[in-house]
């Protein structure tokens, strides 16, 4: 009878370690799916959920850093996310789709292989981002004027967003701020 016993506890044991495993199995889908990330392996994140601070990437020909959310191997190669998890736009924004683009060619620069796409994940969508010959001219152009920008006595601001002016760390003395600076001498009048 205890031979039996044993049997039944051995069998209902391992029942209750496939369970468990497929329900962990389940879960990391469940997130992955929630974070819109593609199949393959996260071999890096940047989401504080690791105890290990994630390295920059850098390139110094570009002199440029960056940290994506996650990079994903994948069987096409390396793939960086960002995660934008308050945005719910219908359509990425372009400094978001540069910034998917920036690590696209960071990972470039530091792994020697080009990386098939960027994934920019919003809270209720994920947009692709091709990296092809064409987007990255784009960035490395964007990149190009930017550094241009720097040398200049005067730059303007080039958007209408108010939430971005807030945020800007030159705001307080900006003359072309969107939002009321005290201290502008019109400010209260």
């Amino acid at each position: 009878m205890s031979q039996y016993y044993n049997v039944f506890a051995s069998l209902l044991g391992a029942f209750l370690l496939l369970g468990l495993a497929a329900a962990a199995l389940a879960w990391a889908a469940r997130l992955r799916r929630l974070h819109g990330l593609p199949g393959g392996k996260v071999i890096y994140s940047d989401t504080g959920a690791s105890e290990i601070p994630a390295q920059s990437l850098y390139s110094a020909r570009y002199g440029l850093a960056g940290k994506p959310d996650y990079l994903v191997a994948t069987r096409r190669g390396l793939v960086p996310v960002e995660v934008k998890p308050t945005r719910d736009d219908a359509e990425p924004q372009e400094s978001h789709l540069l910034q998917v683009l920036a690590y696209c060619l960071l990972l470039e620069e530091t792994e020697g292989k080009r990386p098939p796409y960027g994934l920019l994940r919003y809270k209720n969508d994920s947009f692709k981002v091709d990296y092809n010959n064409e987007t990255r001219s784009f960035l490395v152009d964007v990149l190009e004027e930017m550094r241009e920008a720097r040398e200049q006595a005067e730059v303007h601001r080039n958007h209408e967003q108010m939430g971005r002016c807030r945020a800007c760390a030159y705001a307080e003395i900006c003359e072309e701020a969107l939002w009321p600076n005290p201290l502008d001498a019109s400010y209260g009048k």
